[in-house]
Formats: structure tokens, C-alpha cells, sequence
């Protein structure tokens, strides 16, 4: 399995990339302050790799092979890794960064329920969405650009894992969750029943096991979204004329200022 790879991510920690002036995510951090898009980035990426670590602990130091909980652990790193590649999915910068903004808006909404779970008549958290709304006018975002709930996690799994080439990782999703949930279709893709048939009363005995093929096929999906995400990741935050890209890679005319395309400050 790829365990020596997320103990390595694990290792290296949520702070390692550091975000270069004149980047991609440098142009999207200035008109996001102060909910940097990278920031964000590195939030759900370090979400991915500690779901992954704590597998990687139970299976491989602990030695246990648990039948349900490894694929919970697997769906919840699949889908922040997703989630992080569809913010950077985009090829305009004002797009990544909107992105980000919808899902923080979609963020307070959420905060909201919970505390309406507790006070039925509670509202927006007001420090935090005066914060969030002085954002949106310091930089020039009209509310209703961010206010449409972004798409779930199934449909983000679908966009980026086509984006990205990434086989199976949507229909993987949906079995890990129905592992979490308690759902039984997928128990004949995810474990193995160990049968014992006593030849008379036509009833199967026997004990629900995990499927250590199974449980190898999932990690190695969702380590293959987390290893994309981190390096666009690494891509949108280097300076591309400080990086030799645009000697090795010469554009063929002459690149004129459009719309959406952020200069070095």
C-alpha cells in the first residue's frame, strides 16, 4: 500500500509550500485576504493526509484491519483532496478564487445549522459573516457570485477525477460512503464473508471480514486525487517567470493583458 508516501506528506506537514509573489495563488490570495486560497488549499490537503495517516497508524503500527472503518477514513480524504482539486481546477485565476469564496460562504451556512440544532431561532455567526462580507466589498466580489451553494461532494468527485484522470474515484466514493453509513449494497465489493453451511438448516453462519485488495484499491485512489492536488498545488504557487517555464516553453506570439490574467505586484 502507499504508506510510505503519506508518511512522508505527513511528515513534511500543512506549511511546506510556500506561496510565491507573482504565483497564481499569489494573485488569488490578494483578492481573497483574509481567506486566502491557499490557505484553504492547505487546510483541506492536511484534512486528506491526517485521514490517511490515521489508517496508515491502525494498519500498518497498530496491526489492525478494521472491516468498516478504513473506508471512512479513505472517503473523508477523498473528498477534501477533491474538493481542493476543484478549487484549483479552473483556468482563471478569478475562477479559483470564487471557488474558494463560495465554498467559505457555504461554510458559514453550515455553522449556522448547527447552531440552529442547538437555538432554533439562531442566525449567521455576526463577527464572522461581517468579516466575510467586508471581503467581498474590499475587493470587488458581488454577493451573488458567492452565494450559490456549490456543487456536493459527488458531483466534485465526478468533475475533478475526469479533469484529472483519475478512474474509479467517484464510484469509490460512493462505496466508502456506504460503508460509513451502515448501507449493505456494497459489502460484496468492499469485505468477504467467511461462510460456514451446516448442510441441514439452508442458513449461512459464518463472520463479515475487510478485504485487504479492497482496502488497498481505495487508499490508492484517494493517495492518487491528494498527490494531483498537491502538485497543482506546487504549480499555482510558483512564479512562472522565475521558474524557467517560460525559456523551456516559449509562447509563439506576443502575450498580450486580458481580463482575469493577474500580473506580478
Amino acid at each position: 500500500m502507499d504508506f510510505a508516501e503519506i508518511g512522508r506528506w505527513q511528515d513534511e506537514g500543512p506549511n511546506t509550500v510556500a506561496v510565491s509573489s507573482g504565483s497564481i495563488l499569489d494573485g488569488v490570495d490578494a483578492v481573497t485576504e483574509p481567506y486566502q486560497v491557499s490557505h484553504h488549499i492547505g487546510y483541506l490537503l492536511h484534512t486528506a493526509v491526517d485521514h490517511l495517516h490515521t489508517l496508515t497508524m491502525v494498519m500498518g503500527q497498530a496491526g489492525a484491519q478494521h472491516t468498516f472503518a478504513p473506508y471512512t477514513l479513505i472517503r473523508a480524504a477523498i473528498e477534501s483532496a477533491s474538493t481542493a482539486l476543484w478549487i484549483l481546477q479552473p483556468d482563471s485565476p478569478h475562477e479559483v478564487a470564487r471557488r474558494s469564496l463560495q465554498l467559505e460562504y457555504a461554510d458559514l451556512n453550515d455553522l449556522k445549522r448547527a447552531n440552529q440544532s442547538i437555538d432554533p431561532a439562531a442566525g449567521h455567526d455576526e463577527v464572522r459573516l461581517e468579516v466575510f462580507t467586508h471581503c467581498l466589498s474590499r475587493h470587488g466580489w458581488k454577493f451573488s457570485e458567492i452565494k450559490p451553494r456549490p456543487p456536493g461532494h459527488l458531483k466534485i468527485i465526478q468533475e475533478t477525477s475526469k479533469h484529472f484522470d483519475v478512474f474509479g474515484a467517484a464510484v469509490m466514493w460512493q462505496m466508502c460512503s456506504a460503508a460509513a453509513h451502515g448501507r449493505r449494497w456494497a459489502r460484496e465489493y468492499l469485505t468477504l464473508f467467511e461462510a460456514q453451511d451446516d448442510g441441514r438448516s439452508k442458513v449461512l453462519s459464518g463472520r463479515l471480514v475487510s478485504d485487504e485488495s479492497a482496502i488497498a484499491m481505495a487508499l490508492h485512489i484517494a493517495c492518487c486525487i491528494a498527490r494531483k492536488a498537491k502538485t497543482v498545488q506546487g504549480a499555482f504557487s510558483k512564479n512562472p517567470l522565475h521558474s524557467g517555464t517560460s525559456f523551456s516553453r516559449p509562447a509563439p506570439e506576443l502575450q498580450i493583458v486580458r481580463p482575469g490574467l493577474y500580473l506580478p505586484r
